[in-house]
């Protein structure tokens, strides 16, 4: 059976809803421009009784929302439950931008209103960031470690600097230098930010053993060959495993890093939510 995933939600249940309640604000709003708004040019604006309800619905839905990223983050809910809050989570977001941007009627201006409404935006827009890295770094990090994990690479990569270790005694200088620096240099662990760009990659002790000891190896002969491709074997196999645990981080930090621009966006968009609906109130 082929797995489903939260945008497929009960067969697009809040697609269908969203879509339903884009068009009823779009038929609402366009009825109200012709019959009730006479300002010559006039689009409409917030300030309209049309203008309150598309407000009063897309501020409803905003705090829904928010309190729904706080639900689907307990630990009792259920798989089923969570991939329905995800669902609605997204389309009614997507929905949200109509209905404010129908709410301002198109009016945009250096205030407090303006930046509610593009704070909205840049949460709407970290959520899409959001759908994409959730669909697709989990199968990333399927593909990327396989029957592996951490723990287990992490001791792989300690066995082999034991055996490279050894074997690097009886070879050139060079080869025992660039054996100790992979062990000692490699950085495994970094911030959020450095996983996700992959500056941890960058002149990589590891790479660098492996890059150099195949050009050592060609001036190598007899038995002194044979132990340099060994090692450099070794140096093959910590590689492989440093970066399969750098692709675990990194997927691990992109979904971190959208927590850390999603989450901080909607606070200051609940707060600049909070602020517009006071002074609408205060100058009302």
């Amino acid at each position: 059976m082929r797995h489903r995933s939260f945008l497929e939600y009960k067969n697009y249940r809040y697609l269908k809803l969203a879509v339903f309640l884009c068009v009823v604000a779009i038929g609402a709003y366009i009825w109200h421009r012709h019959t009730h708004f006479q300002t010559p040019g006039g689009l409409g604006y917030g300030g309209t009784l049309m203008g309150y309800g598309l407000g009063t619905v897309a501020a409803l839905t905003i705090v829904w929302l928010l309190w729904l990223g706080v639900r689907k983050r307990r630990y009792h809910a259920s798989m089923s439950m969570t991939q329905g809050w995800l669902s609605a989570h997204v389309y009614l977001g997507l929905a949200l931008v109509v209905v404010a941007t129908l709410h301002t009627g198109f009016e945009i201006g250096m205030n407090l209103h303006t930046l509610a409404y593009l704070l909205m935006l840049l949460v709407v827009i970290s959520g899409i960031y959001g759908v994409f890295v959730f669909l697709a770094e989990p199968e990333r990090m399927t593909v990327n470690m396989g029957e592996d994990d951490v723990p287990t690479l992490l001791l792989q990569i300690q066995e082999v600097d034991l055996q490279a270790a050894r074997l690097a005694l009886q070879l050139p200088d060079e080869f025992n230098s660039l054996v100790q620096a992979a062990a000692q240099k490699t950085r495994l662990h970094g911030s959020v930010f450095q996983h996700a760009f992959k500056t941890l990659s960058r002149r990589c002790p590891t790479r660098r053993a492996v890059e150099r000891m195949q050009q050592l190896n060609r001036k190598l002969k007899d038995e002194q060959a044979r132990q340099g491709r060994e090692v450099h074997g070794l140096m093959l196999t910590r590689r492989t495993a440093v970066d399969k645990i750098r692709g675990e981080m990194r997927s691990l930090a992109r979904l971190r890093l959208w927590l850390l621009i999603h989450v901080p966006l909607s606070f200051a968009l609940l707060f600049a939510l909070t602020s517009h609906i006071v002074s609408v109130f205060i100058y009302w």
